[in-house]
């Protein structure tokens, strides 16, 4: 058994915590990393993600590798990765990480059902809590950060972009629903993923659920943080830190987290 890890990139933009977290992977399975620079559409990133996979699949398909890893060039992995993720059942396994760009939220997407990807899990923690605790959950996708793919995956899929703003892991994950291929998360499998200016988010460190609430109060723009108006009656999502700020002035109710799964999702 062995495994092709792929982390894509452009210029120096590769991490050296990345590169330590895959030289130093605690496994006995055999594994191969390559780093593309395959970038054939100067300014154009999305599209160059998708052709740096999409050559990745060529190269994999062409090789007698069991599954491929594709790790970004900024993710921290914890040690044990590779050996869980391939370890799992699911023929697409997912660590869990943080996306950084706007608010933190798990990359890990709820599974809805067998037309749709759903959205962030970090919407939804008592099921988060409950992933947690088991160690792994099903998903409906979405991110690559730390993603493992089954070779039979591969044959099956190739990697297309669903829209302009669709890197080939929403397209992908899709796919993958709509096929009937399971893919899981695993809550054990946490990694970092280091932000521009050098800051490390790490799930379940960093704040990452996100609050929905049910306006008991009309409240203006800026009270306590909010980023529009609030209207009695009207429902919002917004870092639970502030909802819980809300909550306890009497001004909204939080539907969506049990007070069980809020100690277990921000512990």
């Amino acid at each position: 058994m062995s495994i092709f890890v792929f982390t894509p990139t452009i210029g120096d933009q590769l991490r050296p915590e990345t590169k330590a977290s895959i030289e130093a992977q605690q496994t006995d399975i055999e594994y191969v990393w390559e780093v593309g620079y395959h970038n054939p559409y100067p300014g154009d990133k999305i599209r160059n993600v998708i052709a740096q996979y999409q050559r990745a699949r060529e190269l994999f398909l062409a090789s007698k590798h069991d599954a491929m890893l594709t790790v970004e060039d900024d993710m921290i992995l914890p040690p044990d990765a590779i050996q869980k993720l391939y370890a799992s059942h699911g023929q697409v396994v997912y660590g869990v990480y943080l996306l950084r760009h706007g608010t933190p939220t798990l990359n890990a997407w709820r599974y809805k059902d067998k037309r749709a990807t759903g959205c962030t899990l970090s919407m939804y923690p008592n099921e988060v809590a409950e992933y947690r605790r088991q160690g792994w959950g099903k998903v409906g996708g979405v991110g690559w950060g730390c993603t493992l793919i089954r070779r039979a995956v591969l044959e099956r899929i190739s990697i297309r972009s669903k829209d302009k703003d669709d890197a080939g892991d929403v397209g992908f994950a899709g796919d993958c629903i709509s096929r009937g291929v399971e893919q899981i998360a695993r809550f054990d499998v946490l990694c970092g993923h280091i932000k521009e200016d050098g800051t490390v988010l790490w799930p379940f460190v960093t704040d990452s659920i996100i609050g929905r609430v049910l306006a008991l109060r009309d409240a203006p723009t800026g009270f306590h943080g909010i980023e529009k108006p609030m209207k009695k009656g009207s429902y919002y999502s917004m870092p639970i830190d502030r909802a819980e700020t809300l909550n306890r002035l009497g001004y909204a109710t939080i539907t969506n987290m049990s007070k069980g799964a809020q100690v277990a999702a921000v512990s």
